[in-house]
């Protein structure tokens, strides 16, 4: 089965359906709302409701899940169960109908761990889930299939042609555990020997039916080979519930096996059964920054940038600080070379970002200066820490733009000695000219004696002044 992937992020498989607009979406296009958990989600073309796909698509395979399926049957309850049948081997009375009953609690036990794991439930079924008054005559219905299955073996027999005997033998094998699978949940009879409903089984893995079919008669296999290891040193006291344990045990991890292809192919035969870690809802506030930051930019690889800009306006008019959603805002007007409303944007947009993440407001003043040369800040304090950003990627002369004047253009600025140490030392350090950065200390002297940077600005006076000395 081929798994559908996102349209939009072909890295990522589809959990969402729209139906109408043929699309497909991953959970990195739908999250989900955690203060509304029951809300269907919407399509984010049409609007209209979305089919869930469940995890037909995020299944690890189960031939990569193995060793889980081993620790999967050492849990509480598949343990007990197999102490439990070692016990009754070892000390129940020959009773026809104490062996009935124990066999029915052991097929319904075996039958629910198909069930449990093809929901994806990491919890394997308790010992005492076998013996509640539900699926008893699971027994009665699996008997009829394995009798009907040496019926055929009986009949193939005697044609006295071995090639028909090992054809039916081999045919037998393969489609047994499809059979088991359908009785395990649909609990009819009339599925499990249906070749309609067997076969979509086998339809629905393909050729990956062979593997599962390959495990399951290796495990099958298992406890006769250990039994037979351990035979030469224990006496049959000990072996038999060793072997009667072995058996219980590996019967649970092929049942396991089995519940989970069911799981993986869920889509193929027609279930809907969530991922077993599920999807990850967010609370309202991150939902909704999410949600549209998704949808702008699903409209725009469809090609629609003005509705793309539409939904992250209305995102923004509910929380107009999201660095997120104003980022995104930003790197759209800017590839859209919306000049007009770029630049009025980054009114809002430079101060904010140059307050969370000054590297990030850096590159948007780089993008303003390409629409528009001289493009300043009207505020100060932004303009020291996009400098600072600047001079730290080595953009030494963007920077000392923003700083230049900066005393006249902002008078009542009370951190001029630090911007102007800053554009010295880009002078000095990005430049390598000196003049212009003793300049600037020296006006530091001058103009703000008061200032506690003065002991910095004399340190860096005293370096220029061994570095003009070497020239």
């Amino acid at each position: 089965m081929d798994k559908t992937i996102c349209r939009y992020h072909p890295a990522q498989p589809a959990t969402w359906q729209c139906i109408p607009c043929e699309r497909s979406f991953g959970d990195c296009c739908i999250p989900l709302n955690a203060d509304a958990p029951d809300e269907t989600p919407g399509c984010p073309l049409c609007n209209g409701q979305l089919q869930f796909l469940g995890a037909a698509n995020t299944a690890q395979p189960f031939w990569e899940r193995t060793p889980k399926f081993f620790f999967y049957a050492l849990q509480s309850g598949p343990l007990a169960f197999a102490a439990l049948l070692a016990v009754a081997g070892l000390f129940m009375p020959r009773s026809i109908i104490l062996w009935g009953i124990l066999f029915s609690v052991a097929t319904k036990y075996f039958h629910s761990v198909i069930e449990a794991s093809s929901q994806a439930d990491g919890q394997a079924p308790s010992l005492l889930s076998a013996f509640n008054g539900e699926g008893f005559t699971l027994f009665f219905k699996q008997l009829a299939v394995f009798l009907i299955a040496f019926g055929a073996l009986w009949l193939a027999a005697d044609f006295n042609s071995e090639a028909i005997y090992w054809a039916v033998n081999i045919g037998i094998l393969l489609v047994l555990p499809a059979s088991i699978i359908r009785l395990a949940l649909d609990k009819e009879l009339g599925s499990a020997l249906s070749p309609e409903q067997v076969g979509q089984v086998i339809g629905a893995m393909g050729w990956r039916y062979l593997i599962l079919c390959a495990f399951l008669f290796i495990l099958w296999q298992s406890p006769s080979w250990v039994t037979y290891m351990l035979s030469s040193g224990l006496p049959q006291v000990v072996l038999m519930p060793i072997a009667t344990f072995l058996f219980a045990y590996f019967g649970v991890v092929m049942c396991a096996m089995m519940g989970y292809a069911v799981f993986q192919y869920q889509g193929a035969l027609g279930y809907v059964i969530a991922d077993e870690n599920g999807q990850a809802a967010y609370p309202a506030a991150d939902f909704q920054r999410r949600r549209a930051l998704a949808q702008a930019e699903i409209r725009l690889k469809e090609g629609q940038s003005g509705q793309a800009l539409e939904t992250l306006s209305s995102a923004l008019q509910r929380d107009a600080d999201d660095l997120k959603l104003n980022e995104r805002f930003h790197q759209l007007l800017f590839g859209l070379r919306d000049r007009e409303r770029c630049l009025h944007h980054l009114a809002h947009y430079l101060p904010l970002a140059a307050n969370q993440n000054p590297p990030l407001a850096a590159t948007a003043l780089l993008n303003a200066r390409q629409l528009k040369a001289d493009y300043l800040p009207d505020n100060a304090l932004v303009c020291e820490r996009l400098a600072e950003a600047l001079l730290q990627r080595h953009k030494t002369r963007e920077a000392l733009s923003l700083l230049r004047n900066l005393h006249q253009r902002f008078p009542d600025y009370p951190d001029i000695p630090r911007a102007y140490l800053l554009a010295a030392r880009g002078f000095a350090e990005g430049l390598g000219q000196v003049e212009p950065a003793q300049k600037l200390l020296t006006f530091i002297r001058a103009r703000y004696p008061q200032s506690p940077l003065l002991a910095e600005v004399s340190r860096l006076q005293a370096t220029l002044s061994k570095l003009a000395s070497q020239a």
